[in-house]
């Protein structure tokens, strides 16, 4: 619904998958294969939610995904020829990516910027994720030097951020017709034009931080992700983890604190358990076991991040689910492609 009570019509762009059976690593790598990159497992748990929009040669994906290894390396790039740009922007969790041998470890609002015509690696322990498919002579035509900044981590924290404001784009994205698509494209390949003006040295300056305050964030991060139902203070996790508040404190700084960083989280898993499309099981039962004090609590966390309140996520998983041509599939994605590489 709009604010004025009127019926939303619904978004002929937009795709759904949500796979939570013991076929759904397959049916994923077989995704991501029509992308032109290769999947692995990165342990036992696997799990993969993706909603995705399709304008024209501009594709949203906006996936929840654990446990997977995507690689694009030069057989890839010999045999499907793609020379189209992707953009990766991390909302939350624990994802490492860049060059192969030079990958880096977001933080929420990061974005890295890839040249399908050059090998990448990007690993998802548990992560919230964006990606925008970008054609490549829209970019260039625009950002013609753009090609340098592949697997370049573009920082959330800086002022006029890419990241923040693509995340930004996609609360609204539902809305969005064909033509507010082109838009965003645009905007995203200027703001790519005005970080070229930027020098290496101002990139090493922003994502740089000590090897102690890293690793003692990816502990909490662990922890927080392991334990959503339990009780999640500063002192409650500095604890578990042997750190002190202050330390952690400075630790969680460089991803909005510890407070931001247990909301995202929760408000991620809530989609994830809401994407299983468990109809018999209420979303405040969802909330509460996942840590929210109460439902209204968990809708206003879930819509400040995603746009949308929960039941209006469920009720477009529902819808999608039994509309055969809003279904995701490898087919429909390699047309997509297709598309924005012609």
């Amino acid at each position: 619904m709009t604010s004025s009570g009127i019926p939303r019509s619904k978004n002929p762009q937009q795709r759904h998958l949500s796979r939570a059976s013991a076929d759904s690593f397959g049916f994923y790598h077989d995704m991501i294969q029509s992308s032109g990159a290769a999947t692995y497992l990165l342990g036992d748990a696997f799990e993969a939610t993706i909603a995705a929009q399709h304008f024209g040669r501009l594709t949203v994906y906006d996936r929840q995904l654990i446990g997977a290894d995507h690689r694009r390396d030069l057989v890839h790039i010999r045999r499907d020829g793609f020379e189209h740009y992707y953009l990766q922007v991390l909302r939350s969790g624990r994802v490492v990516s860049g060059r192969p041998g030079d990958e880096r470890r977001l933080v929420p609002g990061d974005a890295v910027l890839f040249d399908a015509t050059q090998p990448m690696r990007s690993i998802v322990d548990d992560g919230d994720l964006v990606t925008v498919i970008l054609a490549r002579d829209q970019v260039e035509a625009v950002s013609p030097d753009v090609r340098h900044l592949h697997g370049s981590t573009l920082p959330g924290s800086e002022p006029g951020s890419l990241g923040k404001a693509v995340l930004s784009f996609l609360r609204c994205a539902s809305s969005f017709p064909e033509t507010s698509a082109a838009g965003i494209g645009h905007v995203i390949t200027n703001m790519l034009g005005q970080v070229l003006g930027r020098s290496d040295a101002a990139y090493s300056d922003a994502v740089g931080e000590s090897n102690l305050e890293s690793s003692r964030r990816l502990r909490a991060e662990i922890f927080i992700d392991n334990n959503l139902a339990a009780d999640l203070s500063s002192d409650a996790i500095a604890r578990s983890i042997g750190v002190s508040r202050s330390s952690l404190y400075r630790a969680m700084q460089a991803v909005g604190g510890v407070e931001t960083v247990v909301k995202r989280r929760r408000a991620a898993r809530l989609r994830l358990l809401i994407s299983r499309q468990d109809t018999e099981t209420s979303i405040g039962f969802f909330a509460e076991q996942i840590g929210f004090s109460s439902i209204s609590h968990g809708s206003r966390a879930f819509k400040e991040i995603y746009g949308q309140s929960p039941d209006q996520f469920r009720a477009a998983l529902r819808s999608d689910a039994i509309s055969a041509d809003q279904a995701l599939n490898p087919g429909r994605m390699r047309d997509w492609y297709g598309t924005i590489n012609d």
